[in-house]
């Protein structure tokens, strides 16, 4: 597997080095070869990134990964970025460090400051999932203007920050669509939203505020709470959902705190296959409800690719080689016929 992903680093920098002043839009794939063909192949679309470094051999990468929150989806991220951090110390001549910083709470002031003083230790460049754009815009540009390549992950891109992430859309879909499947397309459910000002968040909010009543007339969609990305708070908003509306058959959610709560809800009032959810996300505890049946299945989002993929990034970047605007990673279903492979892998993330 080693070997596989440094010659896809390989391949990644040397398709972008022939299109110097071009980017390329790539998809993940479930293998490593398959990303590198689609890499190769898709490296001349789209207007690149620009570069902050000059281009440089040997010596160290020093990055930060900061995300919304302390949360077991992040870990998983962080899992990945360390992964690429050391599979490219140990194969190129570049010592590259990802130091895991997440804000204690879901406070935008407080990942403002972790951004300052990530620069303030003079980082080479920060990876963060903003949990509002506005509200950090100027923190950003102060960084990059200091030549520190600031990128995002679990979030479109947008303007002129590079992002790498699976598309709100591709989300939203593949949750919508599987759980119309399964309750027949009718009947009272549930949305319950994330932390409001995240942009990708929001996003899969309003996404599924528009598509399920255009899309499903015979559904009647809900409020189903806020869970600001706590799953204690997931919880209980369900719990009062689901006490409320003793007829409601499903649940969407618009982050990886949701599924845990509304999982554990059902349960609790006894209503496990009467209300059907399907999960967004990867974590040990929502694995564990896909395997008991509880949740019907997940959409897995890769995040610990978005966090390898961001961290060749960086050191595509700091070679001096033009990276993409945008690496869109899809999405897959987990069921139970696969989910013993991710609980094996994610093990340690809560």
């Amino acid at each position: 597997m080693k070997k596989l992903i440094v010659a896809f680093i390989a391949v990644c920098i040397v398709a972008t080095m022939g299109f110097i002043g071009v980017g390329c839009k790539t998809t993940a794939a479930s293998e490593t070869t398959a990303a590198a063909g689609a890499a190769s192949e898709t490296a001349a679309a789209g207007e690149a990134a620009e570069t902050t470094a000059a281009p440089v051999a040997g010596g160290e990468l020093k990055l930060a990964l900061v995300p919304k929150v302390v949360h077991p989806w992040f870990d998983i991220v962080n899992i990945g970025a360390q992964e690429m951090a050391n599979l490219l110390t140990e194969n190129t001549n570049t010592k590259v460090t990802v130091e895991y910083i997440a804000p204690a709470s879901a406070d935008v002031a407080e990942q403002n400051m972790i951004l300052q003083n990530a620069a303030a230790k003079q980082v080479d460049g920060i990876i963060i999932d903003p949990l509002d754009v506005d509200g950090s815009a100027q923190v950003f540009e102060e960084i990059q203007a200091q030549g520190i390549l600031v990128t995002l992950f679990d979030l479109a891109a947008f303007d002129d920050w590079t992002s790498v992430t699976s598309t709100d859309v591709d989300i939203v879909n593949a949750e919508m669509t599987r759980l119309m499947d399964v309750i027949g397309g009718k009947g009272k459910v549930a949305v319950m939203q994330g932390f409001p000002t995240a942009p990708s968040h929001k996003q899969r909010y309003d996404l599924f505020k528009e598509l399920v009543p255009k899309l499903y007339p015979n559904v009647q969609l809900i409020e189903g709470g806020v869970d600001n990305d706590d799953m204690e708070t997931a919880r209980q908003q369900a719990a009062a959902t689901i006490a409320a509306n003793p007829d409601l058959v499903g649940y969407l959610v618009c982050d990886a705190a949701g599924p845990v709560g509304v999982g554990q809800a059902i349960k609790e009032a006894g209503k496990v296959g009467e209300i059907q959810c399907v999960g967004m996300g990867e974590m040990t505890s929502i694995l564990d409800l896909v395997k008991e049946g509880v949740l019907e299945s997940t959409v897995y989002l890769y995040p610990d690719m978005q966090g390898s993929y961001s961290v060749m990034l960086h050191y595509m970047n700091y070679l001096g080689v033009p990276i993409p605007k945008e690496v869109d990673m899809g999405v897959k279903y987990i069921d139970k016929t696969n989910v013993d492979e991710y609980l094996g892998r994610f093990a340690t993330t809560g």
